[in-house]
Parts: C-alpha cells; sequence; structure tokens
C-alpha cells in the first residue's frame, strides 16, 4: 500500500528513508503539495489590512508577511496599557471545515503570519526594538514574554485541532543596522525560544522555523533548541553548502526552489536543484521541496518532476 503524503513528509522530517522527498507548495494549488498549510493569523475584523495586533499587514512580492517600519507603541506608557489579541478560537479556526476537505492525506501545518521578536518589532519599530533589549531589558523582556504566551496558549488547540506541526516566522534583524547578534540574542532570547519550542513539542507538534536569509547564523542554536525544520528561503543566494556541512542530517530543510527553476531550461535547473539537495538533503531524508506562492504552474510542475526523483543521494 503507497503510504500517505503525511507519511513521507513524517520520515522526511524524521529521517526514515522517504521513497521522495515532499512537496510543499505555498501557493493556492495545493495539487501536487504533501503539506497543507493553515494561517493562524487574523485581520482586524473592519480592516483586512490591519493585523489583529494593530500593525499593518504587509505582504512581500514574493509571498509571506514583511515587519512594518513605523511602531504602533512607541511610548511604554502605551505598551503598558496594551492588551494581547482574543484568541477567539470560533473565528481563528471558522475554515477549518473546508481545510480539512481539501487536506486529504496531507501533513497539516499550522502557521503563524509574524511571531515572537517580528511582532514586538512591529508593534515598537525598528529602531526602538534596539534601544528596548539594549537599555530597557527587563521591560522588553516582559513584553515578549507577554506575545510569546499569546502564541503558546494556542498549542494545545492546534493539536487537538489535528495539526502535524506550527511553523514560527520571525526575524531577529529586522534592519540592516540592527544590534542584534547571534551572542546577544543568546543572552536575551534564547531561553524564550527554548520554552516556547518545547511547548510545542510537548503538545506533540513539530516544529518548524522560518527566518529572513541574514538571520542563517541562528540555524545551529534552533536545531539545538528541538526546531524540526528550517525553511531555507533563498538558497540561490546562500552559501548553503556552509550550514550544510553542520547540520546534514541532523535538522530537516524546507528548501524553496522556484527561484533556482527557469522552465526554459529544465536540464541546467534541474542540476542547480540537485546541487543544493546534495548539501541539504541526506540519504535518510532532511529535505523538503518547497515552491513558492507565485510560482507559475510550469515551474510548479518542473519543480515537482525533479524533486520526486530524489530518493537518497
Amino acid at each position: 500500500m503507497p503510504l500517505s503524503r503525511k507519511a513521507i513528509v513524517d520520515q522526511a522530517i524524521k529521517f526514515k528513508n522517504p521513497s521522495r522527498a515532499p512537496v510543499w507548495v505555498l501557493g493556492p494549488d495545493i495539487t501536487r503539495s504533501d503539506v497543507l498549510t493553515y494561517d493562524l493569523s487574523l485581520s482586524d475584523p473592519n480592516d483586512p489590512k490591519l493585523s489583529e495586533w494593530g500593525f499593518r499587514r504587509l505582504r512581500r512580492l514574493a509571498g509571506g508577511w514583511a515587519v512594518p517600519k513605523e511602531p504602533v507603541l512607541p511610548d511604554w506608557r502605551q505598551v503598558d496599557a496594551y492588551h494581547t489579541p482574543p484568541l477567539d478560537f470560533k473565528r481563528r479556526f471558522a475554515k477549518m471545515d473546508m481545510a480539512r476537505r481539501v487536506c486529504g492525506d496531507r501533513y497539516r501545518l499550522a502557521r503563524l503570519g509574524l511571531s515572537g521578536y517580528a511582532v514586538y518589532s512591529a508593534l515598537r519599530g525598528h529602531i526602538l526594538c534596539d534601544e528596548d533589549y539594549l537599555r530597557d531589558t527587563d521591560r522588553f523582556l516582559e513584553f515578549m514574554m507577554i506575545i510569546m504566551d499569546f502564541e503558546t496558549s494556542m498549542f494545545e488547540m492546534i493539536a487537538r485541532m489535528g495539526f502535524h506541526g506550527i511553523e514560527f516566522t520571525d526575524n531577529w534583524r529586522v534592519s540592516s543596522n540592527s544590534r542584534m547578534t547571534l551572542s546577544l540574542w543568546r543572552c536575551v532570547l534564547r531561553d524564550l525560544y527554548a520554552k516556547q519550542i518545547g511547548l510545542a513539542r510537548d503538545q506533540g507538534l513539530d516544529v518548524w522555523f522560518t527566518l529572513a536569509m541574514e538571520d542563517v547564523d541562528f540555524f545551529h542554536d534552533l536545531y539545538e533548541l528541538g526546531v524540526n525544520v528550517i525553511r531555507v528561503e533563498h538558497p540561490g543566494q546562500m552559501e548553503v553548502a556552509q550550514f550544510g556541512r553542520s547540520l546534514h542530517g541532523r535538522v530537516s530543510f524546507a528548501t524553496r526552489l522556484d527561484e533556482l527553476y527557469d522552465p526554459q531550461k529544465p536540464e541546467e535547473s534541474a542540476k542547480d536543484i540537485q546541487r543544493v539537495y546534495e548539501c541539504l538533503g541526506s540519504l535518510t531524508g532532511g529535505f523538503i521541496a518547497t515552491i513558492g506562492a507565485n510560482a507559475d504552474p510550469d515551474t510548479v510542475k518542473g519543480i515537482y518532476d525533479v524533486a520526486r526523483t530524489f530518493k537518497g543521494l
């Protein structure tokens, strides 16, 4: 009996010799996707461009959420008076019946549009973020814990609703001038993320993590904290071999491949994808072929056909 799509994803994540590399399509056409994603973030009921947190929801052209630059809460008095959004599970999971109908045997992944420090920076703004964790560390951590406790309070319901994993989308260097180094992150934030990741794992959820390209040096810490899958958004612009050498076969990579694929040059594109696969995959799994939301149908099919040939190095 052929394995379910969920089982193939499980095997890739747990390095248990999947019969092929699973494919994750982020766009609306999930026909070829082994993963179904469900967005947990909400908009203001009266303004779809306004996040439930109160900041403007900015979409990147390539898909996903961007962090706004202007602060919503520029004063600590506003922070003190701020209330987290209502959990409102009824509205948050209002599309679950439809999701279940199309999910079939797919792996179910709940995702937060922005999470953790990215939410903090959207509320306080880029410049104030640096000042907060350097000069007002106690207040910074207090507000961070409020944000992360809100996210953590969803985990039990997420597991109960039948999801298999949760994806966090964060950015610890929200601007080119950010002073958030890895060593500083370890001092002020690592313990918070360790607790949150641990609580998600305690609920039986796999933890997926998406970071900006500039945050690649955090990958090893995420692996140590128990993250199962790290998303690699721009393999064509990164030295994938550099982190692939240290994490190859230890953590799974959901690697976005559409920027490597040219429908006019399928054979050359297949070689580029194979190279990335050899850097990040392993003999027993660890590679999830990921296709961005704006990929055209020819690109989706081309990558799907290439990825299905990956059955071990």
